[in-house]
């Protein structure tokens, strides 16, 4: 298995960092991860190691304003979660197929990351999409204490942050973000559906999606995304697309606690890791 360190040009001229994790093996398919909100591409590195070295090519990558792909202005409005789809990661996807146009391109999403399905433009090109703790974002789809903390996270929270240039790293512990990202983010959670800036309903792309989508939900996951949200990702969102849901509880793999961040982390039972690989390697096959 071997890295290679790349800078990919989107078409509104940002330059998105990446990393390509090749097997020495011949491949059919490249898996893009999507990382979750402001973490780092690095975060993924052992989860994408293990999946290359099953024989899977990867690539992961920083959205525009974090990581690697940081810019000076943290006020640019081009610098959005809108953007992270329908720029970036379509910025991988155009890359990806100019590189291996013989590969079946397939993704799996992290929080936020597993939403961004819906934004990218000619989502038809991804086969098959592994959602990892990827949440429908409303507020409501929290429960008990979880959904009050939300509805104070998304109409208070956030929006304090409306006039800042970022949001800052301190408050969640993740990269700090640009302000139209806090402003997207925000507003994902306080309506029913995602919209855009001007409130219009984002309906076409996540209703479009009709390839499979397999949601693995984490039990223990509370506080960013309970198995009801990512429920509801499923079968109020990506509602033509061909979807399973699955419970992972922490005990079934002989581990005390996975939370939100859990499953990418070097610790995680690599049971867990293979049944992905095994997974993503089934949909490499499959005819479209």
């Amino acid at each position: 298995m071997q890295t290679q360190e790349l800078h990919i040009n989107t078409a509104d001229g940002y330059q998105v960092a990446a990393t390509l994790f090749s097997p020495q093996s011949e491949v059919n398919a490249t898996v893009i991860i999507n990382s979750a909100t402001g973490v780092l591409r690095q975060y993924y590195n052992a989860f994408a190691r293990f999946l290359s070295e099953q024989g899977l090519q990867v690539i992961s990558y920083d959205y525009r304003g974090i990581g690697g792909s940081k810019t000076n202005d943290t006020k640019d409005k081009a610098l959005s979660m809108i953007n992270w789809g329908r720029k970036d990661y379509a910025a991988i996807v155009d890359w990806v197929e100019g590189k291996y146009p013989e590969h079946k391109i397939l993704g799996v999403g992290h929080s936020i990351g597993g939403q961004l399905l819906g934004l990218l433009p000619d989502n038809h090109r991804i086969s098959a999409y592994l959602n990892i703790a990827s949440q429908h974002a409303h507020w409501g789809n929290w429960r008990g204490k979880f959904k009050a903390q939300s509805f104070v996270f998304f109409h208070g929270l956030l929006p304090a942050f409306r006039y800042a240039k970022q949001f800052p790293k301190w408050v969640l512990g993740s990269e700090a973000l640009p302000k139209y990202v806090t402003r997207d983010w925000s507003r994902f959670g306080r309506k029913r559906f995602y919209t855009d800036i001007d409130g219009k309903e984002l309906h076409d792309n996540f209703y479009n999606y009709r390839g499979k989508i397999r949601y693995l939900a984490i039990a223990d996951d509370h506080a960013f995304a309970p198995p009801t949200a990512v429920k509801s990702l499923k079968e109020n969102v990506y509602i033509n697309a061909e979807g399973e849901l699955i419970l992972i509880e922490p005990k079934h793999y002989g581990m005390k606690r996975i939370d939100h961040f859990g499953f990418f982390q070097k610790n995680m039972n690599q049971q867990a890791w293979q049944e992905c690989v095994d997974w993503l390697t089934e949909q490499s096959f499959l005819q479209p």
